[in-house]
């Protein structure tokens, strides 16, 4: 028994007792078209795939991008506005027990220079972040670490460390906590 197909080639059906079996022709277009189509079509779904993850995963940074610069925009109304302090200092006030922690209370002038350096912390967990993602190299991640260690100098930086820990991304309050162990 043979086979005929379009092209007008025809091909052989090898049969035994209770196995048939058809063999195609691989010097057929049609088949060649098939492979080729169903290869395209794959390669198109995993770019599909990988340029909406990457989509997604920006979108997500975006997003955080926004959140970390109004947190910074908030930080920096708390330095620039003195009248803030009274509502500040209740919020001081209402976290002493619910953290588990005294909460020492701050002069107007105190509280300006906390808000300057919890805002410098800010800022330094957005550069680590960036280092974190190879968004920055080794050597420019050098220079901001070097900041970061004299700032970690002042005795503010080490307290807001302390008592603002559980606010930040972890990987980079284990790096700080590392630097001022180092201090010690």
């Amino acid at each position: 028994m043979s086979l005929r197909f379009r092209s007008g080639k025809s091909k052989v059906i090898c049969s035994q007792a209770s196995d048939r079996t058809a063999l195609v022709d691989i010097s057929d277009p049609i088949v060649w078209s098939t492979v080729v189509q169903t290869i395209v079509l794959t390669l198109t779904l995993v770019i599909f795939i990988f340029t909406f993850r990457s989509q997604n995963q920006a979108i997500k940074e975006q997003a955080y991008g926004k959140v970390m610069d109004d947190y910074g925009s908030a930080m920096r109304m708390l330095v620039e506005t003195p009248e803030l302090y009274a509502f500040q200092q209740h919020l001081f006030n209402a976290s002493q027990g619910r953290l588990g922690r005294e909460q020492k209370p701050y002069t107007r002038e105190e509280m300006v220079i906390r808000n300057y350096v919890i805002m410098l912390y800010g800022f330094f967990e957005r550069v680590y972040f960036l280092y974190r993602r190879k968004w920055i190299d080794e050597e420019t991640w050098k220079q901001w670490a070097a900041f970061l260690e004299l700032f970690s100098l002042h005795p503010v930086f080490k307290e807001v460390h302390q008592s603002s820990g559980e606010m930040w991304d972890k990987p980079f309050v284990d790096y700080v906590a590392s630097l001022l162990n180092r201090k010690t």
